[in-house]
């Protein structure tokens, strides 16, 4: 009786452990199904990986010389629409230089030293064409200077006084010209002796002048307003101690 009493809590029992054992399984069931998911992420991030390398090498492939041609130079690179910053402009917001080629660039070049080169010729074409202008107009203001003293070599045997008079009257012409060309003459009596003007030939004792000032013009100087073109051959009066 005790028996057949005990064999419905058995039963129990093994059900009991049957559901356990089934609980089991289902976990053994889901931590395997983990396991092949971290196993499919794990080969998902590999693949994903290579894809990465794949990309990487491509694009250094593309910039990389190819056989027989030298190290990239710039202008070779271009930059895609899209990569890295925007066309036009650098990362740090300055302008980009334009790209050019070597073609391009040796043509600006020839174009550069051609027009260089023109430029020069016509600068010293202008050049020359002012030193032209320039000795025909003082050549002109002398022209009169020398035909008053070809007449006056003309007439040389008719009146000695006149002659005197017509040469007087040629060297006050030549003053003219002179001044009209813009050279002063330094040639005035008392001034003071000026070395940046004057050249000192002698010196001797003057005691109606006063010491150290011009008593004798032995060739007269001149000079204009950008410079002393020759200066004054004088005698000055001596100081009382010399």
């Amino acid at each position: 009786m005790k028996d057949q009493a005990r064999e419905p809590e058995r039963a129990v029992q093994d059900t009991a452990a049957d559901g356990t054992a089934v609980q089991d399984t289902a976990v053994e069931d889901t931590a395997v199904q983990d396991t092949a998911a971290r196993d499919a992420a794990v080969q998902d991030t590999a693949a994903d990986g290579a894809a990465v390398r794949d990309t990487a090498a491509d694009r250094a492939g593309e910039h990389s010389p190819r056989p027989g041609q030298g190290a990239a130079t710039y202008g070779d690179v271009h930059q895609r629409p899209g990569e890295g910053a925007r066309a036009g402009a650098s990362p740090g917001g300055a302008p980009a230089l334009p790209e050019l080629d070597v073609e391009e660039l040796r043509d600006r070049w020839q174009r550069a030293v051609a027009e260089m080169e023109n430029l020069r010729k016509r600068y010293e074409r202008q050049l020359e064409e002012v030193r032209r202008t320039e000795r025909d107009r003082v050549t002109a203001a002398w022209l009169p200077v020398v035909d008053h003293l070809e007449l006056a070599l003309q007439h040389a045997a008719a009146d000695p006084k006149a002659i005197v008079a017509g040469v007087e009257a040629v060297c006050q012409q030549a003053y003219a010209v002179l001044a009209h060309l813009g050279y002063r003459r330094i040639a005035d009596l008392g001034e003071p002796f000026d070395p940046a003007r004057h050249e000192a030939a002698q010196v001797r004792e003057e005691p109606a002048a006063a010491p150290g000032s011009v008593v004798q013009v032995l060739r007269p100087g001149y000079g204009s307003d950008s410079g002393l073109l020759r200066p004054a051959v004088v005698s000055v009066a001596a100081k009382p101690d010399e």
